[in-house]
């Protein structure tokens, strides 16, 4: 491994909007659903542990989605070094894929793990008992695809404003992740019955919340009253692959296809 992996992770975690938006925003809600919206709870264990379940995922994918712009904007102004580095040094354009992987899911990773903690230590003081997870292991894995699935969307996002030449729109593009996580989040009160597998999102939040107590979700409208229906988990899964899937193949040939640009393109247009 070369400097560039320790220095891209040093640079992306001092990076003023995760820093305020994806862990101090995100933390500020973690209080407003525990003493707040949490007011109503019955005291039993196992409808805290869901509600505690919801939070969490729904809050952890707006909290990494918020670091996907911070990611895009790292794509999309580097791209013209890049093109100097890895052709007149020794870090190759595989190596440097590799390590730029590394170093952003790491990010994404001590965001997650931050969340995780915080949300335990504040959901356990307020109800009074520690909040379980019924399948540490399980919600561990889907957290790690859930920061792969940020990443590869947050290059394929970077390289298309590249090779589009959409540098007006970057702002828009950058954010189209968190919009995403937001619509999601409205899954708590709205019902999307099948169409959430359109969405690697949803499919995230509904994976996490099963793994956190072993509850299947339902397709939304967690928290108002009438039918439900319930997420077949085998979709899910098979939804968020092959997201993952699909925009890593799409990244990797807009990676193939597109120049460099200059940061003095991008602010001029």
């Amino acid at each position: 491994m070369t400097k560039y992996l320790w220095m891209n992770l040093k640079v992306t975690l001092k990076n003023p909007h995760l820093i305020f938006w994806a862990i101090l925003f995100i933390e500020f809600w973690v209080f407003m659903w525990a003493y707040v919206f949490g007011s109503w709870l019955p005291s039993d264990a196992s409808v805290i542990q869901g509600y505690t379940a919801a939070a969490y995922s729904n809050l952890l994918t707006i909290s990494i989605s918020s670091v996907a712009m911070a990611l895009v904007n790292s794509i999309l102004y580097a791209s013209r070094s890049l093109r100097f580095v890895t052709k007149y040094t020794s870090l190759s354009s595989a190596r440097f894929l590799i390590e730029n992987l590394v170093s952003s899911v790491f990010t994404l990773l001590i965001v997650s793990g931050i969340l995780f903690l915080s949300t335990g230590l504040v959901f356990s003081s307020r109800f009074g008992f520690p909040i379980p997870v019924d399948n540490p292991v399980g919600l561990a894995f889907v957290t790690l695809l859930g920061t792969i699935l940020i990443y590869v969307l947050s290059v394929t996002l970077g390289l298309l404003i590249i090779a589009l030449r959409a540098f007006r729109f970057a702002n828009f593009l950058s954010s189209l992740p968190l919009i995403f996580a937001f619509v999601t989040y409205s899954a708590l009160w709205i019902d999307f019955n099948s169409a959430i597998y359109l969405s690697p999102f949803n499919v995230l939040a509904s994976l996490m919340y099963y793994y956190f107590c072993s509850e299947i979700p339902p397709t939304g409208n967690y928290f108002m009253a009438g039918h439900r229906t319930f997420v077949n988990l085998n979709l899910a899964w098979l939804s968020l692959l092959t997201y993952i899937l699909v925009l890593t193949a799409v990244s990797m040939a807009l990676l193939r296809k597109v120049k460099g640009v200059s940061i003095e393109e991008i602010r001029l247009t």
